[in-house]
């Protein structure tokens, strides 16, 4: 048995990532957006702490890590394991040496804004995932364990990264891998209960409300959802009216006069929310467009007031991670002589008190502009 506790600072920032180590704990942003929840699993993870070197199964991995918003990833080779994501995101569990996008919900949950301490065992004959102890995941049918490509690549052993969503500050405490000379030790205790993919954590035939959709939140961000919900339906000229998603993953307020809506994907205790000027998809693919945009202008409005708040939320776009070759929503915005390229022309907000008086101060940007003679395109 060999156990590698490793040092904070010989973990490798790679691509868009800061770090800071300081008494102790290092923390990591990622400042582009992750192909997290697309469906090529194809897509490389461009941005990720790097672990030194190469490990063999049998392996362990620990960690004690937080992080203040979803959601946190771990890549052991070509696998990847998801931890505090959002709503479908949960099911991402990927094989470590052939991923299938295997859609296997197990128990992702983490705590926000607290320590948890992750163990994933991958042995020969058995896969485990605990976290503070419990057993989440098991399974003796993984798809490495019979691939005919395991014994080459454990040969030149498993490079293991961590990541975390854009913007989410992560922050580690310890990592170490133990590699095992014949097993894990990996103990099963008993079959775990099937996890499954709900409306919403609302009961069966319980009528679907506004009120339900957010009962699960932590009381400060659904105080927040409230305020927001008033103060967007009182809010003129946009005229937003309140749209539920039929699982009650979405709660939408579109402005139709103006092509504009704002949304909060809501699943269980997590959100994230996004502003947008949305694209009519009625017809044939070459008539798709939008009513109007106003990204660009409403990002130059919010400059002559403050130009930092303004570059901000620039950096808030949700960055386009090249899922689909000639997507036609892909958005290209300039701004002070730099451009970027956002999914949807999506600007994301996080799960915070903040990001929402940074998302309600943008759309009363885009308000006070049709107020100003603007119009409805």
């Amino acid at each position: 048995m060999n156990k590698h506790a490793l040092s904070l600072d010989a973990l490798i920032p790679c691509g868009h990532v800061e770090t800071a180590l300081r008494d102790g704990e290092l923390t990591a942003t990622t400042t582009r957006s992750l192909p997290t929840d697309r469906l090529n699993v194809a897509l490389p993870f461009p941005s990720y702490l790097a672990l030194p070197g190469r490990y063999r199964l049998p392996l362990r991995i620990d960690l004690t890590v937080k992080i203040n918003a979803p959601g946190l990833y771990v890549l052991p080779g070509n696998g990847r394991v998801n931890f505090g994501t959002f709503g479908m995101d949960n099911r991402r569990l990927d094989d470590i040496v052939e991923p299938r996008q295997k859609t296997c919900a197990f128990d992702h949950r983490i705590p926000l804004n607290a320590f948890a301490d992750i163990a994933l065992v991958y042995d020969l004959h058995a896969m485990q995932i605990l976290v503070d102890g419990e057993e989440r995941y098991y399974s003796a049918r993984e798809r490495y364990m019979k691939s005919p490509s395991l014994a080459a690549m454990n040969g030149e052993g498993f490079p293991i990264r961590i990541a975390s969503d854009k913007r989410v500050t992560m922050t580690l405490r310890a990592v170490a891998v133990t590699e095992y000379d014949t097993g894990a030790g990996i103990v099963h205790t008993a079959d775990l209960p099937p996890v499954t993919m709900t409306n919403n954590g609302i009961p069966e035939g319980e009528k679907l409300t506004f009120d339900n959709c957010i009962a699960r939140l932590p009381e400060a961000l659904r105080r927040e959802v409230i305020q927001t919900d008033a103060w967007l339906r009182g809010l003129l000229p946009l005229k937003c009216k309140r749209l539920m998603e039929a699982h009650g993953n979405k709660i939408t307020y579109v402005a139709a006069d103006y092509g504009f809506s704002y949304a909060i994907h809501v699943h269980d205790a997590l959100l994230f929310h996004t502003l947008q000027w949305y694209i009519l998809t009625a017809g044939k693919p070459e008539t798709w467009g939008r009513k109007a945009d106003w990204m660009e202008r409403t990002l130059a409005r919010l400059a002559e007031a403050d130009p930092a708040f303004a570059r901000r939320m620039f950096a808030n776009l949700e960055d386009c991670v090249g899922c689909a070759p000639g997507c036609r929503a892909r958005t290209v915005y300039a701004f002070e002589g730099k451009k970027t390229a956002a999914c949807h022309g999506k600007m994301r907000f996080l799960m915070r008190p903040p990001d929402f008086a940074d998302a309600r101060r943008v759309i009363e940007a885009v308000n006070e502009q049709a107020k100003g003679g603007a119009g409805a395109p």
